[in-house]
């Protein structure tokens, strides 16, 4: 007992500063028991110990502290029946911050618990069982008979290698024999019908040849008879023509009316101005969207509805965005201008199409309405209505439209002046349009100027009974004021103790012509009836920007935009640039004007520049 005590201090306090080393386990048994030994290379350093048994895995660990073992880790198999050890596992652990060399032994009935003695023999560090009858084992001897097994598995695997290499080659060989074989007798299969496809081709070419004379020969035929019928039906359209402008030169010499549409229409409409255009057209019966046809090809819409078999061609003046009208077998047929695309609405029966317009330089508006009575003429600047009857609107034509050819008829109007307000605290009156030429007098905010032409960064105007020159960016329309210059607009005329006139939108100029459309301002808020989509490819939502900054010292004035979720993406805008369902309508000091126009309503929407307090001036 003394001795045993003796051992374990000893392990205990043998902590090793080197890893000490087990060169070899033994297994043996005499009569006294069965004893497992572990030889370690030297006396010295050596290492500390512990045993433990699993009896639900039926596993003894036996663990050296900072060893290592001369076979190195694994597994390896002993006796699959033995009663003691069957199989071994060697592995490393760290266990409390100190490596253990670890031997899982698989176990038999014989060991059944970690309270084996333990004792040292020089460097042998043997376990003992009490139990007997265990066969012997060395496991420098068992690693050497693996090795030889394993070596000699290598030898049989290569020899089958090599075997089954031979087979392969052979295999190969046989395989590259018949593919080749194969292939000349599809490369004579190949050629045999190719002979048979080119003879097929030459006889395909000689019928295609009599077939194309054939055609060549009808063609002729048909376009002689056509040649024949053509002439024979121009002899008629003709012969038509001339009957058509007989009676209407008896209806102009016997003093009778005119109609100034062609046949089923009641009124044709053209409203051109303020960066939109109208067309309106009410047909004698209810006009239905659904046989309103897309643009074609040749950017023409079809309203399938019945008219005459034959009609005259109403064309319209080249500033509109349509062409020209007339029925044909298919329904009426409105020919647009290349490359418009309108919105298409019909109300009450009316057709209406809307466009952005950037034809017309001038101020004001563009408007005619044709009706079969005759032209109805309206000044947007005068109360009263102009109706004059169709030979007098005929005498107003521009020098390049003709009179009634065939039953055609074409229309256009000059654009009417408008009242401009002064917009900046002060501004020259120049009697030139240049910086260097005489200032005939100074104007303030609110003055009113008549507004005559355009010529480059300056408007020519009247004041009074005086002509000349103001810098456009100075000035504006009524319905181009921000909502800020409208109501110190309103304080400047009541101060000068006169009143202000009120005057409609653009957009409700337009509207007017409908009773069910409502126009409002939006004084700088958001709209809130209109969804907020982002930007587009057609341009940037006002609703998702905000105004930093406007730009006015350079010749074009420019308005800084960033978006209103990431303002570190910015825009720059100028007056006339696309926006969604609109423009950039004016820029000033102060505010950015907007014309929107959504589903044939327009609308005007102002941005102002924060003031220094966040909000907005």
């Amino acid at each position: 007992m003394m001795k045993l005590k003796f051992i374990l201090l000893f392990m205990i306090a043998a902590v090793a500063s080197y890893a000490a080393q087990v060169k070899d386990v033994k297994f043996d048994c005499n009569s006294k028991g069965c004893q497992m030994s572990f030889a370690f290379t030297s006396e010295k350093n050596l290492p500390t110990f512990f045993q433990k048994y699993d009896a639900k895995t039926g596993t003894l660990t036996l663990a050296f502290s900072e060893s290592s073992f001369a076979f190195g880790e694994g597994s390896f198999d002993i006796e699959k029946d033995s009663k003691f050890v069957k199989s071994m596992r060697v592995y490393k652990e760290t266990f409390k911050g100190t490596k253990f060399l670890k031997f899982d032994l698989a176990v038999g009935s014989s060991i059944s618990s970690d309270k084996n003695g333990i004792s040292l023999d020089k460097s042998n560090f043997v376990v003992s069982f009490k139990a007997k009858g265990g066969k012997s084992w060395v496991m420098s001897k068992v690693f050497a008979n693996l090795k030889k097994d394993a070596e000699k598995r290598l030898a049989e695997e290569k020899k089958a290698a090599e075997k089954q290499a031979a087979l392969d080659k052979k295999a190969a060989e046989k395989a590259a024999a018949e593919e080749k074989k194969r292939l000349a007798e599809e490369k004579k299969a190949a050629e045999k019908q190719a002979a048979l496809d080119k003879k097929a081709a030459e006889k395909a070419a000689a019928e295609e040849k009599k077939r194309l004379a054939e055609e060549k020969k009808a063609a002729e035929k048909q376009a002689a008879l056509d040649k024949k019928a053509a002439e024979k039906a121009a002899k008629e359209e003709e012969a038509r023509m001339a009957e058509m402008q007989k009676q209407l030169d008896k209806a102009v010499k016997d003093g009778g009316k005119i109609s100034a549409l062609i046949p089923r229409m009641k009124e044709m409409t053209v409203l051109l101005g303020s960066g939109i255009e109208q067309f309106r057209l009410v047909l004698d019966s209810p006009i239905d969207l659904g046989k309103v046809s897309k643009l074609d090809a040749s950017s023409a819409l079809t309203i399938s509805v019945d008219g005459p078999k034959k009609s005259p061609v109403f064309k319209v003046g080249s500033g509109s965005m349509v062409k020209f009208v007339t029925w044909t077998a298919n329904g009426l047929k409105i020919q647009l201008q290349t490359g418009v695309n309108p919105v298409v609405l019909v109300q009450e029966g009316a057709l209406i199409l809307q466009v952005a317009e950037t034809a017309v330089k001038k101020d004001g508006f563009v408007f005619w309405s044709a009706q079969p009575n005759g032209i109805y003429v309206r000044d947007w600047m005068k109360a009263v209505e102009e109706k004059p009857n169709f030979e007098t609107f005929v005498k107003k034509w521009e020098g390049d439209s003709k009179k009634i050819v065939s039953g055609s008829q074409t229309f256009h109007l000059k654009p009417v002046v408008r009242e401009l307000i002064v917009v900046a605290d002060e501004i020259e009156f120049y009697a030139a349009p240049n910086e260097g030429a005489q200032v005939l007098q100074r104007c303030v905010f609110g003055d009113r100027l008549v507004s005559l032409d355009i010529n480059g960064l300056y408007r020519k105007v009247q004041l009074g009974n005086r002509i000349g020159y103001v810098n456009k960016r100075a000035v504006s329309f009524f319905d181009e004021l921000s909502a800020v210059q409208a109501e110190r607009l309103k304080q400047v005329d009541k101060d000068r103790g006169t009143a202000t006139e009120t005057a409609t939108a653009s957009g409700s100029q337009l509207d007017a012509l409908y009773e069910d459309r409502v126009t409002y301002s939006s004084f700088g808020r958001r709209d809130p009836f209109v969804e907020i989509k982002g930007l587009v490819e057609e341009g940037i939502n006002v609703d998702q920007v905000e105004l930093m900054g406007i730009i006015w010292e350079s010749e074009v004035p420019m308005a800084i935009v960033v978006e209103s979720k990431n303002p570190s993406v910015s825009y720059t805008l100028k007056e006339g640039d696309k926006i969604l369902n609109g423009k950039v309508l004016k820029i000033t000091q102060t505010d950015v004007l907007f014309l929107i126009q959504e589903f044939g309503v327009s609308r005007r929407y102002s941005m102002g520049l924060p003031d220094k307090f966040g909000g907005n001036k």
